[in-house]
């Protein structure tokens, strides 16, 4: 007899659960999504925030830390709650100095509201597709499956004869 293997996790599944990572609930996820502003819910869906390129903001430095890298600081000019610090070094090499970046992290802000990026602290982890998910269900909440089905066969009807 052949096994189900519908509610078997993947390899990359399990590495999860035993790293401790646990996947957000479906309500968590439409809780969060009911709470944060369309930005919070842009950079998430994504996956990822919008920082300014160097060309664009310049490289100005903030600081120094400790072990003499240089600090540089980028909110994301999307949902303003995420802060690239970025430490670079300086090496002189003949005439010329050489940047490089060496290392950087992520912190996040709470916003002005109290609105905070990061979900509740044990609710586990949401992907951007769960956040995708969750905003096109509400989207479309209170519309029938089939009228959806007809508008898009007639949308790609429409679409066809162009």
């Amino acid at each position: 007899m052949a096994q189900d293997v519908t509610h078997l996790p993947s390899i990359q599944g399990e590495q999860q659960q035993e790293a401790g990572w646990v996947r957000a609930s479906d309500e968590d996820v439409d809780q969060y999504v009911d709470r944060v502003s369309d930005e919070v819910l842009a950079c998430r869906e994504r996956g990822r925030h919008l920082f300014p390129t160097i060309r664009q903001a310049g490289i100005n430095f903030s600081g120094v830390d400790d072990d003499g890298l240089f600090v540089r600081r980028l909110t994301c000019t999307c949902c303003a709650l995420a802060v690239k610090v970025e430490k670079w070094e300086g090496v002189r090499r003949g005439r010329r100095v050489r940047f490089q970046r060496v290392a950087s992290h992520l912190e996040y802000r709470i916003g002005v509201d109290g609105q905070s990026y990061l979900a509740p602290s044990g609710r586990g982890h949401m992907t951007p597709r769960q956040i995708a998910d969750s905003v096109a269900s509400k989207a479309l909440q209170g519309q029938s499956l089939a009228a959806l089905r007809k508008a898009a066969q007639r949308a790609g009807a429409t679409a066809g004869d162009k």
